[in-house]
């Protein structure tokens, strides 16, 4: 009897687009010493980077001719590909949908509160995000539930899969990466969710995704959760700078964890790798691609 492997095929990753080597989440779990070069990209650098996306159409134009692609790609996708996986026929409300969702990316979803802002039932909404999760267009990031806490908040995040399209429906460019209106911080931790979501269908080591916080107000942006109950948490800041402050939420996992937590990690715009503790350290957020998974090294620094 025949057997098939399903593959994914998501948007293209940093390392596939400049030839890096996309080891992060091998490194994350290793005890590996960092061998991480201080950061090469600012924030706007960033910014282009979000603004570009990982579909391949979109990546090779300039920025005014890929406004006009994710448009088509907007049109192409309601009228042609949703209709063809549902058979559904009424497709009107998808863009003003997804265009809701390019704004929300990367904050918790809340179902009742976005149908009522598109004055659509939630049931009715459900169904379409469930379809365009089939479609690839947004990713659903679970909330890790564990025992070390029982007012563990339980809804998921909503994510966009491709930051590009993202970038293009909210109007997120460079001009306004220091505009403290624009989604910077929500989309980067989005970009970043969606980089580690690749890089897990590829790594060495076995884990799973998810997202923290209780009503306590703890909360940890990304969670690692290893096939041997090791834990990995990330935290995303669109700053130049870090503090204490920001692993507080790692600190939080840490302490409830105890050696279960192998390791926490502060990604932001700040180019310096900087130690914030056991098991805590910041790093510049293109350490996610420029990682090597280096075996047999010394343990990480405390």
């Amino acid at each position: 009897m025949g057997r098939i492997e399903v593959v994914e095929l998501w948007p293209l990753s940093q390392g596939e687009l400049h030839d890096n080597d996309d080891g992060f989440v091998d490194w994350a779990f290793s005890s590996s010493a960092p061998t991480i070069s201080a950061g090469q990209l600012s924030r706007a650098d960033y910014l282009d980077r979000l603004a570009s996306g990982g579909l391949p159409e979109a990546v090779q134009r300039d920025v005014s001719r890929r406004a006009r692609w994710f448009q088509s790609y907007i049109t192409t996708l309601t009228e042609r590909v949703v209709r063809q996986v549902s058979g559904i026929a009424r497709t009107a409300e998808l863009p003003r949908i997804i265009a809701l969702c390019a704004a929300r990316s990367g904050e918790e979803l809340n179902v009742t509160k976005l149908a009522s802002q598109l004055a659509i039932p939630a049931r009715t909404l459900d169904g379409y995000l469930a379809l365009l999760a089939k479609v690839f267009v947004i990713q659903l990031l679970p909330a890790w539930s564990t025992n070390i806490s029982k007012k563990v908040v339980r809804r998921p995040k909503l994510i966009m899969v491709d930051s590009g399209l993202a970038c293009h429906l909210t109007g997120l460019n460079r001009t306004r990466v220091d505009d403290p209106t624009a989604p910077f911080g929500p989309l980067l931790e989005a970009f970043v969710a969606m980089e580690v979501h690749k890089q897990l269908t590829w790594s060495r080591e076995p884990a799973s995704l998810w997202h923290y916080r209780d009503r306590d107000g703890a909360e940890v942006d990304l969670v690692l959760e290893h096939a041997d109950g090791r834990i990995v948490g990330i935290e995303v800041k669109a700053a130049r700078s870090v503090s204490d402050r920001d692993s507080s939420g790692l600190r939080v996992l840490r302490h409830a964890l105890g050696d279960r937590f192998h390791a926490g990690f502060v990604l932001s715009c700040m180019p310096e790798v900087t130690p914030l503790g056991d098991r805590i350290m910041a790093l510049p957020i293109d350490a996610l691609w420029r990682t090597t998974f280096q075996p047999h090294l010394k343990s990480l620094p405390g």
